[in-house]
């Protein structure tokens, strides 16, 4: 699924893929938050954020993962980050995003690993 060059979900057994690209801001989270809603199934446990595409990070788009971290929690899963790096992984830290609430991984392979058990 793809919503005008500014995410893609992706979904698989073991977990639940969204990539951003360019901005996640309030314009974007708007236009997510239906998309993810309808195409994430309501029992998720493990969802994977990928931010390699992503210039930019404002609160929007914090509150849109915080409310995915509660769905993956409420689920007995993780939120994974992956490739959160510049600006958008220095708003991350700054609001608390550490690795006790998400699992910061360099790419996918990594994140797979850690779902399904293998490194």
């Amino acid at each position: 699924m793809n919503i005008g060059h500014k995410l893609e979900i992706e979904l698989n057994d073991a977990f639940s893929t969204i990539r951003f690209f360019g901005y996640v801001d309030a314009a974007t989270t708007e236009d997510a938050r239906g998309v993810i809603a309808a195409k994430i199934p309501e029992n998720s446990g493990n969802i994977v954020i990928d931010l390699a595409q992503v210039e930019f990070l404002d609160s929007h788009g914090v509150g849109l993962f915080v409310s995915l971290l509660k769905k993956a929690h409420k689920n007995g899963g993780r939120l994974f980050i992956i490739s959160a790096e510049g600006q958008p992984a220095s708003v991350l830290n700054i609001v608390g995003f550490n690795n006790t609430l998400v699992t910061y991984c360099e790419n996918m392979q990594q994140a797979k690993g850690l779902i399904t058990g293998r490194r």
